[in-house]
Formats: C-alpha cells, sequence, structure tokens
C-alpha cells in the first residue's frame, strides 16, 4: 500500500505546501506582469507554488500562456537564444497567418538580444498573457560571458511591460549571487521569500495524513518530525513516508528514530561524497557550524576549530557556499542547506 506521504501521491503532497499568501502575491505579480524570483533549496516547493498560483488566476478567469524555459542543460548564449526561438517560433507562425505586418525574422540566425524581446514583441501585437517561467536560471552565471548576458536581459526585460516572467532555481548560493550580491534584475525584481513551512500547519498535514491510513500520531512525535526536518517540505513528507512504513498503527518517537536512522541509510553514499570532497579545514569548518558557532574569525573559534586565520575563514565560507553546503543570511549567519545532512553530520559523522 502506497504511503499518503508518498511522493506517488502528488496531490497529497501538495497538501503539505499551503503558503496562501505567498500563492497570492504569485498570482497577483503575474497580473501585473512583474519579475518575479523564488529561490530555495531543492524540493521546498518553488514549482508547486506556481503552480498554484497559475491554477488560482485560471480560476478567477485569467487566461495565461506559459512558456517554460528550463535552463537545466542550457550552456551558452547561443543554446539559450535557440531555447527561446523554440519557444515562441509557433506563437509568431501562428500570427504571420493572418498579419498585415508580419513578424520577419531569420530564425536560424537569431541573436540572443532579439530572442530576449521575443516575448514582449508578441504580447504587443497579440491579445496573449505570457508567463515566461525561467527554471535553473542560476545556470547562466556559469555561461561564457554569463555576466554580459545578465546585463544584457536585464536592460531588455526592464522594458517588457506586458510579460510576466518567474525566476526559479535550485542552486540556492547562486541565485543569491545573482540577485543580492550582484543584484542584477535589481529595479525590477519582486522576490518572494521561501522560509520553512509553518509548524502548526505541517503538524495538521501529518496528523491527517497519518489518521486516513489508520493511525494515531503523537503530537510530541509530529513536533519532533517537523524540528528535525527544519520545516523543509522534501525532508517533512520522506520522514512522514517512513514513519508510516515502519508503524502498524501508532507513531511515536521510537519510530521517528528508525524512520531518521533509515533516512541516513538511503543518504549515506551521498553525503559519504560529499564530506570525501572536503578538505580537513572545510571539515573543521562544518563541525563550527553544527556546534552553533557564528564569530568564526574570533581568537576562540578559530583555536578550537583549527581554522588558521580570518583570511582562511573567508575562503572557506566562499568554497564551502558554492559547494552548495552551507549558506548565509542578510547578517552572515551560517546554516546547512540540507538539514539533515547536517543531522548526519552530527549524529554520524562528529559522533
Amino acid at each position: 500500500m502506497v504511503s499518503y506521504f508518498d511522493s506517488q501521491h502528488p496531490a497529497h503532497r501538495d497538501k503539505l505546501i499551503f503558503r496562501p499568501a505567498e500563492t497570492s502575491q504569485l498570482a497577483q505579480q503575474i497580473k501585473e506582469k512583474k519579475f518575479t524570483t523564488l529561490y530555495a533549496a531543492p524540493g521546498f516547493g518553488k514549482s508547486i507554488l506556481v503552480n498554484k498560483a497559475l491554477k488560482q488566476l485560471k480560476e478567477e478567469g485569467h487566461s495565461t500562456t506559459v512558456i517554460t524555459m528550463d535552463l537545466f542543460n542550457i550552456t551558452s548564449g547561443d543554446a539559450l537564444a535557440r531555447l527561446y526561438v523554440d519557444a515562441f517560433k509557433k506563437y509568431v507562425d501562428d500570427y504571420n497567418k493572418d498579419a498585415l505586418l508580419p513578424i520577419r525574422m531569420d530564425f536560424d540566425n537569431v541573436s540572443l538580444s532579439i530572442a530576449v524581446n521575443l516575448p514582449n514583441l508578441l504580447s504587443s501585437v497579440t491579445d496573449l498573457n505570457f508567463v515566461v517561467w525561467f527554471k535553473e536560471f542560476q545556470n547562466i552565471l556559469e555561461m561564457e560571458g554569463g555576466e554580459k548576458i545578465l546585463k544584457m536581459m536585464e536592460k531588455e526585460m526592464a522594458g517588457h511591460k506586458d510579460v510576466a516572467y518567474i525566476v526559479t532555481g535550485e542552486q540556492l548560493n547562486k541565485m543569491k549571487e545573482i540577485f543580492e550580491k550582484k543584484k542584477y534584475f535589481y529595479r525590477i525584481n519582486c522576490n518572494i521569500p521561501l522560509g520553512p513551512l509553518p509548524k502548526s500547519d505541517c503538524i495538521t498535514y501529518l496528523r491527517n495524513g497519518f489518521l486516513l491510513s489508520g493511525k494515531d500520531l503523537e503530537m510530541e512525535t509530529a513536533e519532533a518530525i517537523y524540528k528535525t526536518a527544519g520545516g523543509y517540505p522534501k525532508v517533512i513528507n520522506r520522514l512522514a513516508a517512513m514513519c508510516d512504513s515502519q508503524a502498524p498503527g501508532y507513531i511515536n518517537k521510537r519510530i521517528l528514530k528508525g524512520a531518521v536512522e533509515s533516512y541516513y541509510n538511503d543518504n549515506e553514499s551521498a553525503y559519504r561524497f560529499t564530506v570525501g570532497n572536503l578538505t580537513a579545514n572545510q571539515i573543521n569548518f562544518l563541525k563550527a557550524v553544527c556546534d552553533g558557532a557564528q564569530k568564526f574569525s574570533s581568537a576562540e573559534v578559530l583555536k578550537k576549530y583549527r581554522l588558521n586565520s580570518s583570511a582562511n575563514v573567508f575562503r572557506l565560507k566562499e568554497a564551502l557556499s558554492k559547494k552548495e553546503i552551507i549558506t548565509f543570511d542578510a547578517d552572515d549567519r551560517a546554516s546547512m542547506i540540507d538539514p539533515m545532512f547536517e543531522h548526519w553530520l552530527k549524529e554520524r559523522y562528529f559522533k
């Protein structure tokens, strides 16, 4: 029997990602043709949120034409231009069938600067409400001339008043580098922050889900699942599914402990690989983060964790951020991106 919390039940999983305020905010920004960014760690519910907002607009009678631009395997400006052409050529051809002034364009030789303007050009001559959804947007930063591409896109898109843009990315720190550190699209970016899910909503979801399976979940255990997962949707669901598979009728902390051990075992190879590619100093830095240290350049922390110097701390922060292992908030406080990797380090690696 498939668990209520299993990934094979996406409709059930969607109930976990409530975020009603964020959904309404995104729907409104789409209506207003805004440039919206959503970035968080993988499994934080970005795609679910976008789809909920689009569904809400449809139910309200607001028609949209959604164009998904997945940059997962796009490695150059030319490939990005081709992606635009492949996405919009159909709409240009449809328009040209009856147009008095057709759009003349050599689609085999379209520059990226021209391609970037295709959505707005089409919106200006048709009644289509284009919503362009970029996935894995951070990949542009890795392209040859990536920063020039971002500057050009920023300049062109700033004048696009008839298109809504949604920008998502799975690599949190690279997205932060684009939009927070280097501040591309600063004047037009309407970011919607995605933090941990609300505790009360998650506990309600968990208790209702186990009740449907004929099982009772202790309130204390529900809170422990939420705390262990750090409010991280994917982890909450996975731990719940593991608890569900291990217990015939009553979910308590003993069952949760077994689920956590199973989670570690399932991810042991990946976690070992991650640690195996770190230097001794980088591992020392992670130990400091796990212990709750924040003043990494203080004499006490430098000595205790053998971090050598403030200059070395800077290099460690940069290296671990690029590896998408840790992230820093606006006040430069460090945290692990994957809460279960942090638990694994504490419970198995540093034990």
